[in-house]
């Protein structure tokens, strides 16, 4: 093998095996987030549950991720937000995210349930709009993500869908909402008849067994690339024969 090929090769194996281990440290960092953020969850469910008639849900100094709270107020009609992609007892289906204004002020964002859809995108014509009047709600605060997408819409047939709540679209819809949604119990009935939305699993999820497979990856790469790039044994190269 010349110089050069032995060269690029090398150059090629050392920025395979470099990204391997990049991304397997990426996934051990996204699993420290997991189980910090199932720490919150944890700790929040255990504490006494916050009624948001005491407290200022925008200002507030104690943060509200992981809370269970108890809700007074009224479902806002016609301003649902739907989430796509979502499966739930293994069917296809969106999610339904519908403000709620307090009794005490403020609008907070509720994950009321799931509506199934067979492509998980496409919205059904109808589906169950709550309770109307004033109602009490029961859940997990849990926090709204920021992200540089706004959710990621999408139009179809005129009606649109998002990927995710954005906590800059929950905002802009309502200005005096705070950064949290709020997923109701599985036996609150104000939900309609809309289909309830488990808790998350608080897991390690696959990112360690994710880790550990981009590193056995960047040790395959490494041992091809010795094994490649190995000096032939002038013992094995058998004699050239005379012309």
């Amino acid at each position: 093998m010349s110089t050069f090929r032995r060269a690029l090769l090398t150059i090629i194996m050392l920025g395979l095996a470099g990204g391997a281990v990049r991304l397997g440290f990426w996934q051990l960092s996204r699993l420290g987030e997991r189980r910090a953020s199932n720490a919150v969850l944890l700790a929040g469910q255990a504490a006494p549950p916050i009624d948001l008639s005491e407290v200022p849900v925008l200002g507030l100094a104690t943060s509200l991720e992981g809370r269970r709270v108890v809700a007074v107020g009224s479902f806002v009609a016609g301003a649902d937000l739907l989430l796509r992609g979502r499966v739930n007892n293994k069917a296809p289906g969106l999610e339904v995210m519908t403000p709620f204004a307090l009794a005490g002020g403020g609008t907070l964002w509720v994950l009321r349930g799931f509506v199934p859809s067979p492509d998980a995108t496409t919205p059904p014509a109808t589906y169950s709009p709550g309770d109307s009047g004033q109602v009490i709600l029961r859940g997990l605060m849990l926090a709204i993500p920021s992200t540089s997408d706004g959710g990621q819409p999408l139009e179809r047939d005129g009606r649109t869908t998002f990927r995710r709540l954005d906590r800059d679209l929950a905002a802009t819809r309502f200005p005096d909402s705070p950064p949290y949604y709020l997923l109701l119990d599985p036996d609150v009935t104000a939900r309609g008849d809309l289909a309830s939305v488990p808790l998350p699993p608080m897991n390690d999820g696959p990112h360690l067994s994710y880790a550990i497979q981009w590193f056995g990856i960047a040790l395959a790469v490494l041992a091809f690339g010795f094994i490649a790039l190995r000096p032939a044994d002038p013992a094995r190269v058998p004699p050239r024969r005379a012309p």
